[in-house]
């Protein structure tokens, strides 16, 4: 599965943040979560990951999250190995 990860700005209200999640879900994403659930610092709670079915829907979803001004970035989910 491919993903995207993204922050809200800090100054994002919740009802623009719903619009944001209600247009992802709108548009082609298998779900969207926070990437701290339980969270409670205020900074980590804007966090959130997007899983997409393919890397067409991952592109567009990317572009898309480029276009709000509440998004503070969004990009591809980093492929990280840890190594004992």
């Amino acid at each position: 599965m491919v993903k995207l990860q993204f922050k809200f700005k800090e100054t994002a209200t919740a009802a623009a943040r719903q619009r944001v999640l209600n247009t992802l879900g709108e548009r082609g994403a298998t779900g969207v979560r926070h990437l701290f659930p339980g969270e409670t610092d205020k900074e980590l709670v804007t966090f959130y990951v997007v899983d997409c079915k393919d890397e067409i829907t991952r592109q567009q979803l990317l572009n898309l999250l480029n276009t709000f001004n509440v998004v503070e970035f969004a990009e591809e989910e980093v492929r990280r190995k840890l190594i004992r």
